[in-house]
């Protein structure tokens, strides 16, 4: 990556919660099932572009373990869990976001 590219910030999941994120400012990657998450992520990764991936926690049941190798081998991008629309309720979003980016929102 040359010194004049920045790194962007990409959210893979639930197609209802794309619109979200684009608002944010974040790109997208809709995805309707874990194999279609792995394989998005898996993509990412070897993205140069790629900063941050935020990854939807309703779809890594079972593929958490290849997520989790994938965390491990990589520096960039950095892999993060986040609530999707079924793991969500209850969660302090504004509070994980301001932790993620070390920005009060």
């Amino acid at each position: 990556m040359t010194s004049d590219q920045s790194m962007k910030i990409f959210f893979v999941g639930n197609p209802q919660l794309v619109d979200g994120y684009k608002f944010a400012g974040v790109d997208v990657v809709p995805v309707a099932s874990d194999d279609e998450l792995l394989k998005a992520v898996q993509s990412l990764v070897s993205r140069e572009d790629a900063g941050i991936v935020l990854i939807d926690s309703d779809y890594t049941s079972t593929v958490r373990d290849k997520i989790e190798r994938l965390k491990i081998r990589s520096k960039l991008p950095v892999l993060i869990d986040v609530p999707g629309r079924k793991s969500g309720a209850g969660v302090d979003l504004k509070g994980m976001i301001s932790r993620i980016m070390g920005v009060k929102v």
